[in-house]
């Protein structure tokens, strides 16, 4: 499984943009602020990068306290793969930047650690 990590977007960035908003996969670990990220199914209901169903909150600000809280619940590199897991935190690859998301805590852990080996990682997407 391919998944490059960009680093393009923080947790501090998002909130100093102050969404009204966090959307975030039920069944995939990706989430983002802007609706602009969101995919259409042929339907018109929104999804992930995958088509995978979606979830939002109206508080953001709870969104991240929750995260913070749970780091550990994220893997070898807790909020470091909570924030990989942003839509325009990861693509498919070098070649194809379409934005793609996982199940798995595991496998944004696992772009983290290739980006950290050289491999896999672009700084500003």
């Amino acid at each position: 499984m391919t998944g490059y990590f960009t680093n393009a977007v923080s947790i501090d960035g998002v909130l100093a943009e102050k969404p009204e908003k966090i959307y975030y996969g039920a069944l995939t670990c990706w989430w983002t602020h802007n609706p602009n990220h969101l995919g259409r199914l042929d339907s018109g209901i929104p999804c992930d990068p995958r088509g995978g169903v979606l979830l939002e909150t109206d508080d953001p600000d709870a969104f991240f306290k929750a995260a913070k809280e749970n780091a550990e619940h994220y893997g070898k590199h807790k909020l470091r793969a909570f924030v990989a897991a942003h839509h325009e935190n990861c693509i498919v690859s070098r070649e194809d930047k379409r934005n793609t998301c996982f199940q798995s805590w595991d496998d944004y852990n696992r772009i983290i650690d290739e980006s950290e080996a050289g491999e896999g990682f672009m700084e500003g997407h």
